[in-house]
């Protein structure tokens, strides 16, 4: 049995592909449950190995690792385990958006076969990356704010910010999603060309792709913050920052900079993950905030 420290009497575990690092999870006492990045011949467990094995993988075949969920099983296993290791504790499970992946309905399953289910309550996050991991990150905020409320309480706090967690984040190239066949190689090719960086929005789940924009990462960022930011009235207390390895710093920056010109009073910034850095490919950058 690995060795899950006791935390509190409600338990948050969420997925690795929330992306939050991993000693911010060691002190909030987050527990996370692996995806799984799938190479020729061989399956690894998320952020078991360096992001850059995959841009290796990606350079020399022109081809990216498949990708994997947790599968009920898996889920079984872990939480009997963390409940083991906490007797009497219960545990609120914030995962990965259903509309994207099949691990909440795999968790779904993992809960029903399980020895005690009425002890583990999920919550469908509806989010991925630096949005599940904001959503994870409220919910540690309100078990604390609430410490005389039981779990279903805390859930139901939780599921009332999942609406109001907003995440957008743009590709730096199209390559990665042309080998992992989310875009044609025509269109990689012609946005190649022209510079051109698709926002992915998360909506109800779902990625969904808006603007387009041209040139550089640093030129892109302050037209994606301003688009994603006008109209709408975010909680300022904190902002989170995503990016794949190997992002501009110029571009960072440049999001950092204004996200403080825009009031937001702490910013976290985080790298992403290997699952993630399949997705998303290397030079991705991204925000996520919480509406009022």
């Amino acid at each position: 049995m690995k060795n899950w420290r006791r935390v509190m009497n409600i338990v948050i575990t969420t997925e690795s592909s929330c992306d939050i690092p991993a000693a911010l999870r060691g002190k909030l006492g987050v527990l996370t449950v692996p995806f799984h990045v799938n190479f020729p011949g061989m399956s690894v467990d998320d952020n078991s190995i360096p992001v850059q094995e995959i841009y290796d993988f990606y350079e020399k075949t022109h081809k990216i690792p498949q990708t994997s969920a947790v599968n009920p099983d898996e889920y079984r296993v872990f939480w009997e385990e963390v409940l083991a290791a906490n007797p009497g504790a219960e545990i609120l499970h914030v995962g990965y958006s259903s509309a994207c992946s099949c691990s909440f309905q795999n968790a779904q399953i993992g809960r029903q076969d399980c020895k005690e289910p009425g002890r583990i309550r999920l919550v469908d996050g509806l989010n991925v990356s630096a949005g599940l991991g904001n959503l994870v990150m409220k919910a540690v905020q309100l078990r604390a704010e609430h410490p005389e409320e039981g779990l279903e309480e805390l859930a139901k706090r939780v599921e009332g910010y999942v609406a109001k967690t907003r995440m957008v984040f743009v590709p730096d190239r199209l390559d990665f999603l042309a080998a992992g066949g989310r875009v044609s190689n025509a269109a990689a090719l012609g946005a190649a060309i022209l510079r051109l960086k698709p926002r992915i929005d998360i909506v109800k789940g779902e990625l969904i792709a808006g603007r387009k924009y041209r040139g550089k990462m640093a030129h892109v960022v302050p037209h994606m913050l301003s688009d994603f930011l006008r109209g709408r009235s975010f909680d300022l207390s904190q902002a989170y920052m995503i990016h794949a390895a190997g992002a501009a710093e110029e571009a960072l920056e440049r999001i950092r900079v204004l996200l403080r010109e825009h009031g937001f009073r702490r910013i976290y910034d985080w790298e992403l993950g290997c699952v993630m850095t399949v997705h998303g490919g290397k030079g991705a950058v991204g925000v996520s905030a919480t509406e009022l």
